[in-house]
């Protein structure tokens, strides 16, 4: 039996667990190589299935020692997969995989466009440079990827706006790991709206969501309940909780989670959502290098709109795929998306794009991204 190797050595579980899902539908063994914790809570049916195979890396095992100590074994697979990959670029860069190796790209800036995204704002960023250049990371990613096979991104046009940066003889590879899952209509006494993702100021705007908020509140028909669906618990939440402290309202009820909150109870209340806002903003800092979202990365938002095909509130600047596209309604400032709000709450206009959800996502399904995915890899194998 063919074998695939799945190595994360970050924090982007939900991608890793999306890839792993698809595989298990296809005749191929699959070797799991990431953090322990990630390979301990897993459904029973994984923990029974042959074909899984889990390695996993110890809390305080550094990453070159972790690959190093099961290389032998990774380089039994045929195809290796990255799901991430944003340190060690060195260690990397003398390291010769015997499988066609792909990564996984989640920041295209970061790795293609340093010195055009470069953001130097603060004398600690101006410290993050002079380290990054110590170490000559630029040439140790640039070295690394000549040695790899391809590289993926998780968005089809994020690949097409990022391939006049790549390197000629990098290949590019469309690597689907999100599939739609049909979900019954929620039964909610109060309309649930979900701000899915990282609750930060840095990437989310909150200034014009309350705004909006402001406009909203006491037009409402019915009261309704902003669910902030992520940790809440950091310093980067406390732009939120500022504007939270300013402004009380009447009718918007505000949940928030003080943790990180686990995919159970995630995906649960994604489930039970009636509609999403992604109050977005178009850029974000990943580190010292500017990020667009839609361009260069991706917010994982959209890809929560994909996996429930809920109706979603998404600024204009955001490029999706159509079937996507069908499924939101766009504004650019804070008096459309009240306008947007109130229709969608007083007049329930999000039930007309709910109900069309399954036949706009269905060649999205978990059968055909799993066949599409095995496609992709057949070339590789």
């Amino acid at each position: 039996m063919r074998s695939i190797a799945l190595v994360e050595l970050q924090e982007h579980q939900e991608v890793l667990f999306g890839l792993i899902d698809l595989l298990r539908m296809q005749s191929v063994e699959i070797k799991v190589f990431a953090p322990a914790y990630m390979l301990e809570p897993w459904p029973v049916d994984w923990m029974t299935d042959s074909k899984l195979k889990r390695y996993p890396k110890f809390p305080k095992e550094s990453i070159p020692v972790f690959i190093t100590r099961h290389k032998r074994e990774v380089d039994t697979c045929e195809v290796l997969i990255f799901t991430t990959l944003v340190s060690n670029f060195a260690f990397f860069a003398q390291q010769r995989f015997l499988p066609k190796t792909i990564l996984l790209i989640h920041k295209g800036n970061f790795f293609f466009a340093r010195s055009k995204s470069l953001q130097i704002r603060s004398f600690k960023d101006g410290l993050r440079w002079i380290r990054s250049v110590w170490l000559r990371e630029g040439y140790f990613q640039r070295k690394m990827l000549h040695n790899f096979y391809g590289c993926a991104f998780l968005d089809p046009l994020i690949t097409e706006f990022m391939q006049p940066y790549l390197p000629a003889k990098l290949s590019t590879i469309d690597l689907p790991s999100v599939y739609y899952s049909s979900v019954s209509p929620p039964l909610n006494v109060t309309i649930q709206i979900v701000v899915p993702g990282t609750v930060s100021a840095l990437t989310r705007d909150f200034n014009m969501l309350f705004a909006a908020l402001k406009l909203v509140d006491g037009k409402l028909k019915q009261p309704i309940e902003l669910i902030f669906l992520g940790n809440a618990g950091t310093s980067r939440a406390r732009g939120l909780f500022q504007l939270m402290g300013q402004r009380t309202f009447k009718q918007v009820h505000i949940q928030t989670f003080e943790n990180s909150i686990d995919e159970a109870t995630y995906t649960a209340q994604l489930q039970l959502a009636d509609f999403l806002i992604l109050p977005l903003k178009a850029s974000i800092q990943f580190g010292i290098y500017q990020e667009w979202y839609g361009k260069t990365t991706i917010s994982g938002g959209i890809n929560d709109l994909l996996r429930f095909g809920k109706p979603t509130l998404l600024p204009n600047f955001y490029p999706l795929h159509p079937a996507l596209n069908q499924l939101t309604q766009r504004y650019q400032n804070a008096d459309e998306l009240a306008q947007l709000l109130l229709e969608w709450v007083n007049e329930q206009a999000y039930l007309p794009i709910a109900e069309r959800a399954s036949t706009e996502l269905e060649p999205f399904s978990k059968e055909n991204t799993s066949k599409r995915l095995m496609e992709i890899l057949k070339r590789l194998l």
